[in-house]
């Protein structure tokens, strides 16, 4: 299952990279966009943000819950701000994937990254340690 899990996240990123990559290159496009749908322009920057900075943490697998719920939070934030007026064409499409993607993520955030992962690494890494209180071995 670890090899799906990290073509899922690799999948999943993707989508984040791409869209913020593009909007660090074309910022002002995207600021014109946002002001066209009352959002102030520059909330573009922690959009850039959100979008490259938890994509790179998913597809490490690090902190991935933690991102994964930055990008499902934004998955419905942004959906609700530009793609739900259903009477242009196309946005129902974009809506309804934006929502799917967000249902993805909180898979993530109940299951977690999988095996392949540096969340996953630095757990089996966590030195044993006797246990003051019980006796028994517990991780740290």
């Amino acid at each position: 299952m670890g090899a799906f899990l990290l073509i899922g996240r690799l999948f999943m990123a993707a989508v984040f990279l791409t869209f913020g990559i593009n909007k660090a290159i074309h910022t002002p496009q995207i600021q014109q966009y946002m002001a066209a749908h009352n959002v102030a322009g520059g909330l573009v920057y922690p959009v850039i943000l959100v979008q490259i900075g938890c994509g790179v943490l998913v597809v490490l697998g690090y902190h991935t819950r933690f991102a994964a719920l930055m990008l499902a939070g934004f998955c419905i934030v942004a959906t609700a701000l530009f793609h739900a007026d259903f009477n242009v064409q196309g946005e129902l499409a974009h809506f309804t994937k934006d929502f799917a993607i967000a249902g993805g993520f909180l898979f993530m955030i109940a299951y977690g990254p999988g095996p392949w992962s540096l969340d996953a690494y630095l757990a089996q890494a966590k030195p044993i340690a006797l246990s003051e209180q019980s006796g028994a071995f517990s991780r740290r």
